[in-house]
């Protein structure tokens, strides 16, 4: 027996051993696994979409390594069908900052999702940086699995403040963030890198003014300016408002609570100056040659103009929705997936008993409560948004106005809570609860989500199902309140994986978008004539993202920014102006009427183009599913076929 405790012992402390060297090389480990990714150019992008419009491919054996494990999923469109597609479109545009690849007037592509630029911005967005020295493939790949690895990171060191370094915690919450159903569902574009810069900053501030290590303060200094300045413009106001206001409340409760840690002295003051001039020079270089742009976002009909008051969430959006787990194995069958995800989170369980941890923190004197107190203010705040609202001026002078979402910034919110709540339970193991409190406040707890229960959620998830998820949450929560860590920790860890690693796929290069027969024809035919303009007629708006992807001018790609040249041509009396003015993907029809714009949805236009107008525009090649030859020809224009493939045809225009 003896022996064998021994070698238990043995084993444990080897194990203790390697998983304390893993999270002391973790940032190497971390630089390790992403050059790995770059090397076998992975990314969980779901352009793959693309072979459902177009199977015919060029090269079967490209083709068939492509696709590495998961499923493709058309509901993230915002992600494969326009950012990628916008990304791409620049290695064709040299990174200008103006790009025509997909308008007639050209496009900031700054405010157009931050796009890969040549400009000094661009040192605020290193995701970006893989398109500029490698291009799309390498640059794709760079970009996703550089996010995920950094989501991790950052939430980790994140946990590793707020909880007075607790490994294991910091563990599980990292997890929690970077493998939310919220956050995969919302991947890409740029609204999960609006928490990603709020982090950092958190992590960069703290050991900004805590760091021991001069070689560490002086990265700190070096790096604060650029992530500030990728922050700011990220362009996302919707959450950029409340992770600005969490991530600095946050910054600022951790240093009252260790300010004996603080190394910095009035005698430091240049390290201050240093990312503050960078900001400064950058900012104010962005904004003398783009106010005009950003103005010009800013006073669109959608999302510019648009005021939120709060006050249109219910009871049950303080939870973690029931059917976020099962999102990656069925389609719901309300909204759509992305909509429906959320954070996984028991902040309303904490919540209720926070009055409890606190009294038990304010009798010890511990100064975590410090952090505490100011995550649980600032979610009864956005608690009272979202259920009863801000007055039109109050909304305004706070800056929530530009909130449309709150759901989501406080999702991530009761993420940190649930985390710091735990650990402030086991920090004390439990003692600030009875032993019955232990088991029936999370019973409690499992009873009232069964009240959620609808008829709506049984036709998406057998009862069974969803039963066994509540008996689960019941679980964590017991483990949580009677100290099995390793349990809870498997648990949510476990829980995480099953609702976020499968919601993306896992692929290999970027064949879907340039191995086909018309990838290679829309980028030859682009090489030889760089300035002719494209129009994409009668199909799906995806396709006319994908015509600028492989190096095309389409002039109905994808805007963020209303084309004012293009309208000052189709609409001179502006009578379409509260259609087009906004961020608009374009459908196009060719009619033999006068040309007018119909509003299908906040984000989608449908342009009834009069024939003659594609003259105005100087368009020479038509992508369409449709014979258009004749029509073109009724008005003394020559339309000849050049392409065909999977019944979308390409023709040349020429005008008499």
């Amino acid at each position: 027996m003896e022996i064998k405790k021994c070698f238990l012992r043995f084993g444990n402390k080897m194990n203790s051993n390697k998983f304390n060297n893993f999270i002391k090389w973790r940032w190497l480990i971390a630089l390790i696994v992403f050059i790995l990714c770059l090397i076998f150019k992975l990314h969980g992008s779901s352009m793959g979409m693309y072979n459902t419009f177009l199977p015919t491919v060029t090269d079967q054996k490209e083709a068939d390594k492509y696709s590495v494990i998961g499923t493709d999923r058309a509901i993230r469109s915002d992600e494969w069908a326009v950012q990628v597609p916008t990304f791409f479109s620049q290695y064709y545009n040299d990174y200008n900052v103006m790009s025509e690849q997909m308008s007639v007037g050209g496009e900031n592509m700054i405010l157009d999702y931050f796009a890969p630029v040549k400009s000094i911005v661009t040192l605020g967005k290193p995701l970006n940086w893989g398109y500029l020295f490698f291009g799309n493939e390498v640059g794709l790949s760079w970009y996703w699995c550089g996010q995920l690895i950094l989501l991790f990171m950052t939430a980790f060191e994140l946990f590793m403040i707020l909880t007075n370094r607790c490994v294991k915690v910091s563990v599980f919450g990292s997890f929690m963030i970077a493998l939310s159903p919220c956050i995969q569902w919302w991947f890409l574009p740029h609204m999960p890198i609006v928490f990603l810069y709020g982090m950092a900053l958190f992590d960069i501030g703290y050991y900004f003014f805590t760091a021991k290590k001069k070689w560490l303060r002086w990265l700190m200094t070096i790096i604060a300016g650029p992530i500030v300045l990728g922050f700011a413009l990220s362009i996302f106001p919707s959450c950029q408002v409340p992770v600005a206001i969490i991530a600095v409340v946050l910054l600022i409760m951790c240093l009252i609570r260790d300010k004996r840690s603080i190394e910095f002295s009035p005698k430091q003051w240049y390290r201050i100056a240093i990312p503050i001039v960078f900001v400064c020079i950058s900012m104010g270089y962005f904004i003398i040659n783009y106010s005009n742009d950003l103005m010009a976002e800013m006073n669109t009909v959608y999302p510019g103009k648009r005021v939120s008051v709060g006050g249109d969430n219910g009871i049950t959006d303080l939870f973690t929705a029931l059917s976020s787990i099962f999102l990656p194995y069925r389609d719901i069958n309300v909204a759509n997936n992305s909509e429906a995800s959320t954070f996984i989170q028991f902040a309303p369980f904490f919540t209720v008993l926070f009055p409890k941890i606190a009294r038990f923190y304010r009798e010890k004197d511990d100064r975590d409560l410090f952090v505490g107190k100011a995550i649980f203010i600032m979610i009864l705040v956005q608690i009272f948004f979202m259920c009863a609202g801000f007055t039109t001026i109050l909304s305004q002078i706070t800056f929530f106005k530009y909130i449309n979402r709150m759901k989501i910034p406080y999702g991530w919110l009761t993420v940190i809570f649930t985390v710091w709540c735990i650990y402030a339970i086991w920090k004390y193991n439990g003692q600030m609860f009875k032993k019955w409190e232990k088991i029936l406040y999370p019973c409690l707890f499992g009873g009232l989500y069964c009240t959620f229960i609808t008829d709506e959620l049984t036709q998406y998830v057998s009862v069974k199902y969803i039963l066994a998820e509540i008996v689960l949450f019941v679980f964590i929560l017991i483990s949580v309140m009677i100290q099995f860590r390793k349990l809870t920790s498997c648990l949510i860890i476990g829980v995480m994986c099953i609702a976020g690693i499968t919601v993306n796929p896992i692929r290999h290069g970027i064949s879907p978008i340039t191995n086909h027969p018309i990838s290679q024809f829309i980028e030859s035919t682009s090489k030889n004539e760089p300035e002719a303009k494209w129009i994409a007629v009668d199909v799906n708006f995806t396709l006319n993202n994908f015509i600028m992807a492989n190096g095309a001018k389409v002039v109905n790609g994808t805007n963020f920014l209303p084309d004012f040249d293009k309208w000052k041509l189709l609409d001179k009396a502006n009578l379409y102006e509260e259609s087009w003015n906004r961020y608009a993907h374009q459908l196009v029809t060719i009619v033999d009427d006068s040309t007018s714009v119909v509003l299908e949805q906040n984000d989608l236009i449908h342009v009834y183009l009069n024939v003659e107008d594609l003259k105005k525009m100087d368009i020479e090649y038509v992508f369409t599913q449709t014979d258009i030859s004749s029509q073109i020809a009724e008005h003394n224009m020559e339309c000849d076929e050049v392409f065909e493939q999977d019944g979308y045809h390409v023709y040349q225009i020429s005008y008499n």
